[in-house]
């Protein structure tokens, strides 16, 4: 795994070098830096024993991002993606970033780190990648998320984004083959590292993907099937079906996934296995300009009976170019706690070839 690291790294500069060069090919290089700043408070409507209401704030989705981007021919692409900090109070959450580097049963600072192959109608792409077992979140840059945290007993809650987007370690070590059908249907296979082993390759453990992406007029859809292996060596099914329509300004969407969260091992060491349910994703989304846009969105949870809710609402307004000024704000049934969110996202790019 880390000749591997090291090997991608070498050729890096190497590539950067040639698509300088390499003009005519339309070859090009670009480096970002995208610092996000939250604040994340929240509080319980209910009362503790003394009358008083919990309350406490987290940082949310804070980091200092970095995306590379860029072409080393017509064919070949890549595409590296980075956070350096995590949004905690504590640098205990930053730490892991890095202490967890070679270990697939959590994120760290890599997100994606991938070369893509295109010859005509099909693709080809290896590296670091997100699993395909996931709808439309799973489409957006980390840097992009809102999430909202709440505290229920010691345990930390994300109300907007789903369970399954937030606790499953999805970044991982792999291949996917794409065959598109004109510009409305892709079709893909993947296999990646699967996140129930502690090291990706020497764990011997994998996850298998089919997914579809279309778009058809106004509609469009990613639906997904997965295989993850367990360290048992069996596997865990994963269905994702993710809906969007748009009429004008509105978008409405509807995701639907075959488990609720993911069941850890003792104090969180690794994790074991899927939680089966239900995971429901209503979602309405209005973009009248380029300046603004928001959306209402919510996440309903059923397993053996029982359910549990939240539902909230995102605002992102854009004063000038590359500047995002954000709000958020959510409900939560089982901690019945409210929580919110202001902050700042810029994107600078610092160099382009």
């Amino acid at each position: 795994m880390k000749k591997l690291l090291i090997f991608f790294a070498a050729l890096l500069p190497c590539f950067l070098a040639y698509s300088q060069e390499a003009e005519e090919t339309g070859s090009y290089a670009e480096f970002q830096i995208i610092p996000r700043f939250d604040y994340n408070p929240y509080f319980f409507l209910r009362q503790s024993g003394d009358g008083s209401s919990g309350n406490d704030f987290t940082f949310g989705n804070s980091s200092i991002y970095t995306l590379i981007e860029g072409q080393f021919s017509e064919h070949v692409s890549f595409l590296i993606n980075n956070h350096w900090l995590a949004g905690d109070k504590s640098w205990d959450a930053t730490k892991a970033l890095y202490g967890s580097t070679l270990y697939s049963n959590s994120n760290n600072w890599v997100d994606l780190a991938y070369v893509d192959f295109n010859f005509g109608n099909w693709s080809f792409r290896l590296g670091k990648d997100c699993i395909s077992s996931g709808g439309f979140e799973y489409d957006d840059y980390d840097v992009n998320v809102d999430y909202l945290s709440t505290a229920s007993e010691g345990e930390q809650k994300i109300l907007l984004a789903s369970n399954l987007w937030y606790n499953l370690p999805g970044y991982q070590w792999g291949a996917r083959a794409a065959y598109s059908i004109q510009d409305h249907t892709t079709l893909s296979f993947q296999m990646i590292t699967s996140p129930f082993g502690e090291r990706p390759f020497a764990s011997g453990l994998y996850a298998y993907s089919l997914r579809w992406n279309g778009s058809y007029g106004n509609l469009s859809n990613i639906w997904t099937g997965s295989a993850i292996q367990r360290q048992d060596g069996g596997f865990e099914w994963l269905v994702a079906l993710s809906q969007r329509y748009a009429l004008g300004d509105f978008t409405l969407g509807f995701d639907w996934y075959n488990t609720v969260d993911i069941d850890w091992g003792p104090e969180g060491e690794a994790p074991l296995d899927l939680l089966k349910g239900n995971t429901f994703r209503p979602s309405l989304q209005w973009t009248p300009s380029e300046k603004f846009d928001c959306c209402l969105i919510g996440n309903v949870y059923t397993r053996f009976g029982l359910y549990d809710l939240n539902a909230g609402a995102w605002f992102h307004y854009y004063p000038i170019k590359n500047i995002q000024l954000h709000a958020a704000a959510a409900w939560d049934y089982f901690t019945n706690s409210i929580s919110a969110l202001v902050g700042l996202k810029v994107d600078l790019t610092v160099l382009s070839l």
